[in-house]
């Protein structure tokens, strides 16, 4: 991968899908079923979570990949790469 590229695939224009991802992603973060699990602690929804912890992980781990690949993934109104004058 060239700078060029990188630069391209950081300035192009995202989809509704992309935007969708980029939000699920955020939403999901592993490190964020920690700080639910800490601000739910006193409450019976708290103690379910606890049980059910290892699950939730996962859970989340998964929805945040998932959105990952949303977001980078190209989408169809990608714009097309530039041409190099000969």
């Amino acid at each position: 991968m060239t700078v060029q590229s990188v630069r391209a695939f950081l300035l192009r224009e995202m989809s509704r899908e992309n935007k969708a991802g980029a939000l699920l992603m955020m939403l999901t973060c592993p490190c964020h079923a920690v700080m639910l699990l800490f601000l739910l602690g006193g409450t019976a929804i708290g103690s379910v979570l606890a049980v059910f912890r290892a699950w939730i992980y996962l859970g989340f781990t998964v929805l945040f990949l998932v959105g990952l690949y949303l977001m980078v993934r190209p989408s169809s109104c990608a714009v097309p790469p530039e041409q190099s004058p000969r």
